[in-house]
């Protein structure tokens, strides 16, 4: 303590402040008000941060539903994609069918034309079965038609007038036939003279629509009771099929009670 004393003793005291009255009472305020600054910016600096943490979390979640937004987009594009790629193949099926069935109906038109398209010869036809018949002048050649078929008939007109034209003898029944059963069709050739009957084949074959077939004999007997040759002038085929080519026999067989309404 003695020694603390001595030492205030020795030591000098100065009167004069180291600042002024005003300078301290502007320190003061200072200190004061930096005081509040470094209180308001902590605050603020603490509402910041939790303003980021708030951010971070709103941005998480909005994130979650644009990407959640986007896969629905992505999916629901994705299945309107198959569907319009399915429709596409719909009508793309149509459009086929469509297009086969134009084509049933056009060969469906085309066959009604050939149907209601009448079969005749051509002036040059004509002369060609008559050329091919030439050699057979004088042989008899026996032409039958149904009564009831007038394109028939006009047919066999013109396959006598060829005849005629060759000089054959024409046994002329055209529209003396009727039909008991279903009517046949084409043309149809027999008769015993093989070789007359390939020339009428040859000739009457090569015109386009007549559907030209030579019927068999069946038998000896048969053959010499037939006529040199006979043709049988049907209906106007569409389509030869096979139960027409097997029935050209039965058309043959029939005509002679057939024959017996015709006309003498």
């Amino acid at each position: 303590m003695q020694m603390v004393a001595a030492m205030a003793l020795q030591a000098q005291i100065n009167p004069t402040p180291p600042a002024s009255q005003s300078l301290v009472a502007w320190a003061d305020y200072w200190y004061t008000a930096s005081s509040q600054f470094l209180l308001a910016a902590g605050v603020v600096t603490a509402i910041g941060a939790c303003a980021m943490v708030v951010c971070f979390v709103l941005q998480w979640r909005a994130a979650g539903i644009r990407e959640a937004q986007a896969d629905w987009l992505t999916t629901n594009l994705e299945a309107q994609a198959a569907q319009a790629r399915k429709e596409t193949a719909d009508v793309l099926e149509r459009v086929a069918t469509l297009n086969i069935e134009a084509a049933r109906l056009q060969r469906k038109n085309l066959s009604l034309v050939e149907l209601v398209q009448p079969r005749e010869l051509t002036g040059a036809e004509a002369h060609d079965v008559a050329k091919a018949l030439a050699p057979y002048s004088g042989r008899s050649v026996t032409l039958w038609s149904y009564g009831f078929d007038l394109e028939g008939g006009a047919l066999a007109e013109q396959i006598r007038q060829s005849l005629i034209d060759a000089h054959v003898i024409v046994v002329n029944n055209i529209g003396q036939l009727n039909a008991n059963e279903r009517p046949r069709v084409g043309v149809q050739i027999a008769g015993a003279d093989e070789k007359l009957v390939g020339s009428l084949y040859d000739g009457l074959h090569a015109v386009a629509g007549l559907d030209a077939a030579v019927v068999q004999l069946g038998d000896a007997k048969e053959a010499a009771d037939a006529a040199p040759a006979e043709i049988f002038v049907g209906m106007k085929p569409l389509a030869r099929r096979d139960d027409e080519k097997v029935a050209e026999r039965s058309a043959f067989d029939e005509r002679t009670a057939l024959a017996a309404v015709a006309t003498p």
